[in-house]
């Protein structure tokens, strides 16, 4: 949980309204990491992780700034392309929801004091995030189909998508998409 609460503060940290006119993966993640840290200074309701804000927050800025579904796919594994298009909605919804909700949860009493934005590495990006308890490294993938997305991110060496398909991938072996819908739902 406490892994899962660190990706979610580094995602994040992925927001913004002027971050498609980025010119590299370290641009785009700088200008993402400023305006997060304003947004969380600014909100007070993203500061005390209140789920509506957050869900807002989420939607509106971070969300447009991640290629969800390569994720959700990489993480299902090959069931993904034998679910239904509405299975797969279904599953990405309630694993976005499921990560609002733990994202919330990560944000009482965020402290972000600074983030210092490295050079990118391709399409690697390695940032170190300051808060009140310390740094903590965050290492994001990132792709450019017209507009930088992040498509995968490390918190100190932990990849999200690697994470998840370990954990969830026994669930869908015992029953498919649905049955991991279904664990979804059970976590709200």
């Amino acid at each position: 949980m406490k892994f899962l609460k660190r990706v979610l503060l580094a995602l994040g940290l992925m927001s913004a309204v002027s971050v498609a006119h980025a010119e590299t993966a370290d641009q785009f993640v700088k200008q993402m990491s400023d305006n997060v840290v304003a947004a969380l200074r600014a909100n007070p309701g993203l500061k005390s992780g209140n789920a509506g804000a957050v869900g807002t927050y989420v939607d509106g800025n971070i969300m447009p700034h991640v290629n969800f579904r390569s994720m959700i796919s990489r993480v299902v594994g090959p069931a993904w392309n034998n679910a239904s298009a509405t299975e797969q909605n279904e599953l990405m919804s309630e694993s976005r929801r499921y990560l609002t909700r733990t994202y919330a949860g990560s944000l009482k009493g965020a402290s972000v004091n600074s983030i210092d934005v490295y050079p990118a590495s391709g399409n690697e990006v390695r940032t170190r995030i300051n808060t009140s308890n310390g740094a903590k490294m965050v290492t994001y993938r990132l792709e450019n189909n017209g507009g930088w997305k992040v498509n995968d991110l490390s918190v100190a060496g932990v990849w999200l998508v690697q994470s998840y398909a370990g954990q969830f991938r026994p669930v869908v072996a015992k029953g498919g998409v649905p049955a991991l819908i279904s664990y979804l739902k059970s976590k709200h």
